[in-house]
């Protein structure tokens, strides 16, 4: 059986900032691999309790695996946190002290080349977190027409958004783009890069993850459905990983704050420390929010 090992980012910040309620309930919405939930259980007493839900099953299984010496302190449950409400109260649980939403994508997704997500791994064009999803890559670049395929690049800041969707639909007249090695290359011949260290196609595929899996969408839905199962004094931490997200995270944190009866916790973004940056690469653009229910 393969393992798969994964580096929690802000785990640190997330128990110091997350625990208000030492014998209470918490959900990690974005349950992953588990690394955050089995930090914060080692932070609680033995009555501290965590719900994890993942949208891939495949990683709730890697969870359970890795959460099991916590045995009944730690439910798993598989689904979207898009649909948070009906999975807790499937859980039977009434209320929570806090709840994390994680929004990066794991290791597993980046470094299995069947699952489609990585420019550093050939596999097919899917980028899926569940793969019970009809919508994939594929479809977008080889379905959508030139309008919709433009749009959403340019949306998540590609300069080169019609010079791109012009290229795929070229291609894709001749045979269909099959593979990430495929596009990715595509971009590389008709987008230069951006004066950084960064592919040429980085954008263009985050557009494609974002798309397929209807992030922004679940992320606006998530909030407005975890809000009433707090109860007074639990706090919710939302981890963003590109200025897109971070900005719906930021705007609906500031309303809900100005709006009466919710307090930020944290007024700026917490980063990184330059020592967690420096062993874990994939951390460097993450920041955390957290605001408490009053």
């Amino acid at each position: 059986m393969t393992e798969y090992t994964h580096i929690s980012v802000l785990a640190e910040e997330v128990v110091n900032l997350l625990i208000t309620e030492k014998k209470g309930t918490y959900v990690d919405a974005t349950l992953g691999m588990g690394g955050h939930t089995a930090r914060l259980l080692n932070a609680l007493p033995a009555e501290g309790t965590v719900l994890g839900i993942d949208w891939d099953p495949e990683m709730a299984g890697v969870a359970a695996r890795n959460l099991a010496p916590f045995g009944a302190r730690v439910k798993i449950a598989q689904g979207n946190f898009a649909n948070i409400d009906e999975i807790v109260a499937r859980e039977g649980i009434r209320s929570l002290s806090g709840a994390l939403f994680d929004l990066g994508i794991s290791s597993l997704h980046f470094d299995k080349p069947s699952r489609g997500f990585s420019l550093k791994h050939d596999g097919p064009l899917d980028m899926r977190i569940n793969p019970d999803n009809p919508l994939t890559a594929y479809t977008i670049i080889n379905q959508w027409p030139f309008e919709q395929i433009e749009h959403l690049i340019r949306v998540c800041g590609e300069r080169h958004s019609g010079r791109i969707a012009r290229a795929v639909l070229a291609a894709r007249r001749v045979k269909p783009l099959e593979t990430t090695a495929e596009l990715a290359a595509l971009i590389e011949r008709v987008a230069p890069a951006h004066g950084e260290k960064i592919h040429p196609a980085t954008k263009t595929f985050l557009a494609l993850r974002v798309a397929v899996n209807y992030e922004f969408d679940n992320l606006t839905r998530g909030i407005q459905k975890i809000l009433p199962l707090l109860k007074p004094g639990a706090r919710l931490g939302i981890i963003t990983f590109h200025s897109l997200e971070d900005r719906i995270v930021k705007e609906t944190f500031r309303i809900m704050a100005k709006m009466g009866g919710w307090e930020l916790v944290t007024r700026k973004p917490v980063k990184p420390s330059d020592e967690e940056t420096a062993s874990n690469k994939r951390a460097r653009s993450a920041k955390l929010r957290v605001i408490e229910k009053l």
